[in-house]
């Protein structure tokens, strides 16, 4: 078997896939990055796959990168042409609060406010979200501004809850320092995933500036600005920053890339550092995890010699892949990756190398090709005939020595019966 494993390694032929990857596992590589966050996530979005992590369910501070969900909520309640009057309830934000310097008496539609929540970070548009929403979902245009929050903080933890963020509780709108307001890497990669399903979203948090009634609103994303060298990232698509004292500086990424897109939490980082342990997360999912096809359907696997074949037949035998085995992996899993071979009873004769045995069918399936690594089966694809060869003189039909048996059997009957017979 080793003799077979050895030639498969020589003539298989690698191919990069497309995308259908390992669907919801977490790495088993356990590699080390240097990250200054205290939290972390790393996500691979088409396979679901997570590459990274760091702490990913402690409970941390997740600062405006609450406002996400904030921006979700009031996308999925009302339609981007709506139009939201600016009340009271901006006095509620904290003293020392990031805002779009929104004023009582302002009016704007649902998609300028998003663009006030996501880009500047206005704690002032998060709560005027807060109370529209709040109060349309209750039923009551006039619903005091407590109880439209509270309302709105409620759906939050409801919606929070439905796509899984378990270990969330949202208290405020904004994310200003609550000590009762917590999240955890794990599950604001969740929120945003959802968000990322959102196209309008999207295009809010890849901008990298909006003006309104003459104010600019710049994204505070400094991996989209090619004005911060030591932050840009080229790759980067979108998502949320974050900071108070308590939660440090947070930030959520989307990035695209070679056919793929990550998205990557990181929670309570330091000032500069953020955005280096942004750049080293991403850089680490897109260099050292790679989408791998082993086996792909119809295409060959190897040649195999053939006995036993008639005249004219030819003495090489194509065995192709009767399905795809594809997947994200780590390079190191790669490089450790192994196929080997278990041929069906009666195909293949390994006593002097592999050969395979004429007669053989096209389409035959000649046994399974086995996919592991570190001694774990990954996977069993079945190898098949690329064309069929016909056997010398039809003693495949009995085989060799019995078709000797059966004619030494039969003369000796009839020389019996002839001596009878005389």
């Amino acid at each position: 078997m080793g003799k077979l494993k050895y030639l498969a390694i020589i003539v298989l032929v690698a191919l990069l896939c497309s995308g259908r990857a390992v669907a919801s596992q977490e790495s088993k590589v356990g590699e080390e990055l240097e990250l200054e966050a205290e939290g972390a996530f790393l996500l691979d979005v088409d396979s679901d796959k997570i590459l990274y992590t760091k702490n990913p369910d402690k409970p941390l501070y997740p600062a405006s990168t609450t406002k996400i969900m904030t921006a979700l909520l009031l996308l999925e309640h009302a339609p981007l042409d709506e139009i939201i009057v600016v009340g009271e309830e901006i006095d509620r934000i904290g003293v020392d609060s990031s805002t779009a310097d929104l004023e009582v008496g302002d009016r704007l539609t649902v998609a300028e406010m998003v663009y006030a929540l996501m880009l500047p970070s206005g704690n002032d548009a998060a709560y005027t979200t807060a109370v529209h929403i709040g109060r349309k979902i209750s039923g009551f245009e006039f619903l005091d501004i407590d109880q439209a929050v509270e309302a709105f903080v409620e759906l939050m933890n409801r919606r929070a809850r439905e796509l899984g963020a378990l270990n969330t509780n949202f208290v405020v709108p904004d994310g200003y320092h609550t000590p009762d307001h917590i999240s955890t890497a794990r599950d604001l990669a969740l929120i945003t995933l959802e968000a990322c399903r959102n196209e309008f979203i999207c295009q809010v948090v890849s901008s990298p500036e909006y003006h309104w009634q003459g104010e600019r609103w710049g994204n505070t994303n400094r991996l989209l600005q090619q004005d911060y060298p030591n932050a840009y990232y080229p790759w980067a698509t979108g998502f949320k920053t974050g900071y108070t004292p308590q939660a440090g500086h947070c930030l959520i990424s989307t990035a695209s890339g070679g056919g793929r897109e990550l998205l990557a939490v990181i929670l309570k980082s330091t000032g500069e550092e953020r955005w280096q342990d942004m750049r080293r997360l991403l850089e680490y999912g897109f260099k050292a995890w790679q989408n791998y096809s082993m086996l792909v359907e119809g295409r060959q696997i190897f040649l195999v010699p053939i006995t036993g074949q008639r005249q004219g037949q030819g003495d090489m035998m194509k065995v192709l892949a009767g399905d795809t085995f594809s997947g994200l992996f780590h390079v190191q899993e790669i490089e450790r990756m192994e196929l080997n071979f278990d041929w069906a009873r009666g195909v293949a004769d390994t006593r002097d190398g592999l050969a395979l045995r004429a007669p053989i069918r096209e389409g035959q399936a000649l046994g399974m090709a086995v996919v592991s690594l570190d001694g774990e089966v990954l996977a069993e694809v079945e190898m098949i005939a690329a064309w069929g060869v016909k056997g010398n003189l039809g003693l495949p039909l009995f085989g060799g020595g019995v078709m000797l048996l059966v004619l030494v059997s039969i003369y000796i009957w009839l020389r019996k019966k002839r001596q009878a017979a005389a």
